[in-house]
């Protein structure tokens, strides 16, 4: 026996049962459960799939913001400002000291612009620049130029005052194919260290001097009128040196002044 949903009624079989539904109701009836012409509710994504929807636009806002942080950043961040202020003129001092750096035998090149802002060549020689620190160079010989003009004759530079200058402009150096850091101590050339097997030695004259950093330039002048080659020429040959507006130069010429890098 089967029993119409509808009305109670028992009937013998199921072929029975749909006659019935269909003579009496009008058709079969929906099964127990939700009742006919109830929509189903819609299935509601899964919530990663929902945050995975807003993730182009927060990374958009995310992109935006550090983009816009970085251009904020390179409008207030100040530049780098020169360790000592530009010279006013070479009137009053205008000495060359001679620097040789020597890493386990071989010759560092320093270069020109050491300490000239926006620098212009003609050939190899920087001939003009929107800023002279006091100690620069014009070529890359080793002559630093040491100038001055009368209201800066109380300064007294030093060789860390130049390593101060040349990690300034232009800020490192390459040798034997890598940049090296700017840095002279008793202990640290140009990043090689002494350690057991090596030492930092400086020769002023030829001779040992525990001055290192602390060498006072100005005593140092190595060109002079007689000195119409390399390293014065071409940016400092054939020229005395001009002390204190003119005055005779008390320290005299052709002193050298050595780095070395060796093994011990």
């Amino acid at each position: 026996m089967v029993k119409c949903e509808a009305c109670g009624k028992e009937l013998a079989s199921d072929a029975a049962l749909l006659q019935h539904q269909k003579d009496k109701h009008g058709g079969p009836q929906e099964p127990s459960g939700e009742p006919s012409g109830t929509k189903t509710k819609k299935a509601k994504k899964p919530g990663s799939l929902r945050k995975r929807n807003y993730h182009p636009v927060l990374l958009a806002l995310v992109a935006i913001s550090l983009v816009g942080g970085a251009g904020l950043y390179s409008v207030v961040s100040p530049q780098l400002a020169e360790p000592f202020p530009c010279i006013a003129g070479e009137g009053w001092v205008h000495i060359h000291p001679y620097l040789q750096i020597v890493i386990d035998g071989q010759t560092v090149t320093i270069p020109a612009a050491v300490g000239i802002a926006n620098p212009i060549y003609q050939g190899s020689v920087v001939t003009s620049g929107s800023c002279y620190e006091p100690m620069h160079t014009h070529d890359a010989s080793g002559i630093i130029h040491i100038e001055l003009a009368q209201s800066d004759a109380n300064d007294n530079f030093t060789l860390s005052d130049f390593f101060k200058v040349w990690s300034w402009t232009p800020g490192s150096v390459s040798f034997n194919g890598t940049s090296h850091p700017i840095v002279f101590t008793s202990t640290d050339i140009l990043g090689y260290q002494a350690d057991a097997t090596h030492k930092v030695v400086m020769l002023v004259d030829g001779k040992p001097s525990t001055l290192y950093q602390n060498l006072p330039l100005e005593k140092y002048d190595y060109c002079d009128s007689t000195t119409s080659a390399p390293p014065c020429a071409p940016t400092a040959g054939a020229s005395t040196p001009l002390w204190s507006g003119g005055n005779n130069y008390p320290y005299g010429t052709l002193h050298t002044i050595v780095i070395e890098y060796v093994s011990t």
